[in-house]
This record gives structure tokens, C-alpha cells and sequence, in this order.
């Protein structure tokens, strides 16, 4: 599938029916603020490097005079270009090869992005490798992302499913029960905490490929996260981390790493 035509047609598209809301950074705010807490609790100074992965638009680019931001979407970088003009500097990027410096990163941050990068623990590499010493990344992705949203099991009517499908929509009420999706991640977060406990390095991103429908995308409504390519646990790319010997500030701890459900992670590489 190319997802690179994939996603600068649905910016292309967004475009078309929903010029208005192209404008409205206000939209951002709430990511806005996460970010300048962050920015402001770590103290960097205005010439720091700071880079967001999946800028989309450039909304947050405000964050920091020293704003930097990669988007893989090519109509998203021109859309961008358009609402805050030509010198906005955003870049044309993938995130699993990004054209910066090894150690040339004071702080990474991504929103709702990374669950749309197929093969994402490449991404997670660049962030390793992109990131200063004693520097810092924020990530908040979608976890856990839904498979059946990505065939859109849950608005297709029993008659055109297979057995197999209609199976697996009639379960959906189940499989997003919170003590449901608990039980099924909860092996997986033992596992991960056993290695860790073992003294593993550099335990590999756990994750669960998928494969979105984008044939239903003409006869169904766009759905949250039906263009996502990845599953995650939060706890895999925190366990990620720590294998590398970084401190996640956000879940400090077995208890709050082990706990963690959604929301951003933050982690900070060793000096």
C-alpha cells in the first residue's frame, strides 16, 4: 500500500470539505499547552532543537521559536506552507528516516501520529538515535488502536461480513470492554517486566500490525483511527525505553509503568 499517497489524499481531501477548520489552531490547544509544560519543566533555552514528528498542518509550531517539524504527507507540508507562509519550516520526512544529526535533539515530540507508521519501531530508532543526551520526548500516540475500526466492523452490516466477521462484530462489545482489553495485554506487560527484571537490553517494540480497508472509505463514514497501521501497548514503548536505560518522568516506577493505560509518555535519554 502506499502510504504516502494514502495520507496526502485524506489531507487533500480534508482540504476540500473542511477549509474553515484548516485555520483553526485553536483545535491544538490542548497539546499546545502539554507541550509548554514540558518545555518549560526541562528549561530549554530558545535556540534549543525542537522537533515534532507528524506535524500535520504546523499547528503547534508556536510551541518554541525553534520549532522544527516533519510531515510525511506532501499536500500537508503545502497546506501548512499556506496557512503560516513559506518560511515555516517543515519538512517533507518519513519518521522512520528522518534528516537529522545523530544526538542533535533536545526535544521530540508527536502527536496521534505514530500509530499511522507501519513498521513503527523504526521510528522508535530514530528517536533513539535523533535525541541528545539528557534530552527529552514526549509521545502520544493512539494506543491501542481497534482492529475492527479498521475494516469498520462496527457500522458494516451482518450481511455483507463473512462468518469469521460477523463473529468478530458481534464480540466488539466484549473486546472493548476496559477489563477485557486489560486481561488480553496483561500477559504481554508480564512478560515485558520479567526481561526487564532479567536485566534484557534493548528489548525490541512490541506491537500488533494492521491493515486498514481504504475500499470501505467511500461507502462508510471516516471513523477514528481506521487509517492506523499500528497497535501499541503503552507499556511496550515504555518497557522500549527503559531497556535502553532511559527514565520515563511520566510513570516513574514498576507500579505507574506497569499501571499505565492512555495518555502521553515522556522519556528522557541517558547523559
Amino acid at each position: 500500500m502506499d502510504t504516502k499517497r494514502l495520507y496526502s489524499d485524506t489531507y487533500t481531501t480534508y482540504a476540500e470539505f473542511h477549509e474553515k477548520n484548516m485555520y483553526r489552531h485553536d483545535l491544538r490547544l490542548p497539546q499546545l499547552e502539554l507541550v509548554k509544560n514540558h518545555l518549560a519543566d526541562l528549561r530549554l533555552p530558545a535556540d534549543a532543537k525542537v522537533v515534532e514528528v507528524g506535524c500535520g498542518l504546523g499547528h503547534l509550531h508556536i510551541a518554541h521559536p525553534n520549532w522544527q517539524g516533519f510531515e510525511y504527507a506532501d499536500s500537508a507540508v503545502a497546506l501548512a506552507k499556506k496557512i503560516y507562509g513559506p518560511q515555516l519550516d517543515i519538512v517533507e520526512a518519513d519518521g522512520r528516516d528522518l534528516p537529522l544529526a545523530a544526538n542533535s535533539v533536545d526535544f521530540l515530540f508527536s502527536f496521534d501520529a505514530l500509530e499511522h507508521i507501519p513498521e513503527v519501531e523504526r521510528a522508535f530508532d530514530e528517536i533513539v538515535r535523533t535525541i541528545k543526551p539528557n534530552g527529552a520526548g514526549y509521545l502520544h500516540p493512539a494506543w491501542n488502536c481497534r482492529a475492527w475500526q479498521v475494516t469498520k466492523l462496527g457500522i458494516r452490516p451482518y450481511s455483507e461480513l463473512s462468518l469469521s466477521a460477523k463473529i468478530g462484530k458481534f464480540l466488539i462489545p466484549l473486546r472493548d470492554n476496559l477489563l477485557f482489553r486489560l486481561a488480553c495485554n496483561l500477559p504481554g506487560r508480564v512478560v515485558r517486566e520479567l526481561r526487564l527484571l532479567l536485566g534484557e537490553k534493548a528489548i525490541p517494540l512490541q506491537y500488533r500490525p494492521l491493515v486498514p480497508d481504504v475500499s470501505l472509505w467511500d461507502r462508510y463514514d471516516r471513523d477514528a483511527d481506521d487509517d492506523a497501521f499500528v497497535s501499541m501497548d503503552a507499556h511496550a514503548a515504555l518497557t522500549y525505553f527503559v531497556s535502553r536505560g532511559w527514565a520515563t518522568p511520566s510513570h516513574p516506577g514498576f507500579r505507574r509503568r506497569f499501571l499505565v493505560r492512555a495518555g502521553g509518555i515522556l522519556v528522557r535519554k541517558p547523559a
